[in-house]
């Protein structure tokens, strides 16, 4: 078995444990691996770059952009993520930093659940965006914060709704709980394969969020009037769009898969703060 470890770097705790995590890995007969943008800050004798080796699972120790970041290299590529929560925002990540012990051994006697989670692509200028597992936010930036967002969404071609205000974003399901949920939006089971449409601060009473088909094509044109906006893929990848211009949205061809060793907890971790 071959095991990649992703750290978050920029914790000293995170990277003591991916520490911890390669020993007692290899320790279990695991062929284990580190990324190689740890290596100046751990000592191992193996290395990897993501997306360009072939791995049967990526341990990631961090928070919830410390995944997204490992989903966004790994590209065209899946490969299986154990998640170990270890970052401000772990809401995807369902392992605490002292089970890992656990976890490896319940990964070398296969008890785990593999999940797959939708993801959205999109094409802007004939050319493709990043994968996502959270959203596409497009909305006012910059000098332009202070103006008004305008903007026309179609489904598959077939207006939904013009939208005067901050802008939108366009979520697959497990972004169903991130910027969406904040913006008024519905919880959508991350199991579900569905796209959430949801407005950002609209001005125009008939602009409400809406939950549509995986198989749908969502166009976001920006009109003549607006100023120009940016477009933001799961927090990290920016883009700047002009009026006249507009993004097209779908489903992403591959899902992003991980190894979940708790289930059932979706709910619990979504809604522990109000109990």
């Amino acid at each position: 078995m071959r095991v990649g470890i992703v750290p978050k770097f920029g914790s000293a705790e995170a990277l003591r444990l991916a520490e911890k995590i390669l020993d007692y890995s290899r320790g279990k007969g695991i062929d284990v691996y580190l990324d190689w943008r740890a290596s100046r800050l751990i000592k191992w004798d193996k290395t990897f770059i993501l997306g360009q080796l072939d791995l049967d699972f990526i341990i990631v120790i961090g928070g919830d952009g410390t995944v997204l970041n490992t989903l966004h290299l790994l590209g065209d590529v899946t490969i299986p993520i154990i998640t170990i929560r270890y970052g401000k925002r772990g809401f995807l990540c369902d392992v605490a930093p002292f089970e890992y012990k656990e976890v490896i051994d319940r990964l070398v006697r296969e008890e785990y659940r593999l999940v797959d989670y939708m993801m959205l692509t999109g094409i802007l200028r004939g050319k493709k965006l990043p994968y996502v597992l959270n959203d596409y936010v497009i909305t006012t930036g910059g000098v332009m914060r202070a103006k008004v967002a305008r903007v026309s969404i179609f489904k598959n071609n077939e207006p939904i709704y013009y939208l005067v205000g901050d802008g939108v974003i366009v979520s697959p399901p497990v972004g169903s709980t991130a910027y969406s949920l904040s913006a008024g939006g519905p919880v959508v089971d991350p199991e579900m394969h569905a796209i959430i449409v949801t407005p950002l601060a609209p001005v125009t009473l008939c602009s409400r969020s809406v939950v549509l088909p995986p198989d749908t094509q969502i166009t976001v044109r920006v009109n003549p009037d607006s100023p120009d906006l940016i477009l933001i893929a799961d927090g990290d990848f920016i883009y700047r769009i002009s009026p006249g211009e507009e993004i097209k949205i779908f489903r992403a061809p591959k899902p992003a898969r991980f190894a979940r060793f708790y289930y059932g907890e979706f709910y619990v971790r979504l809604f522990q703060r109000c109990m």
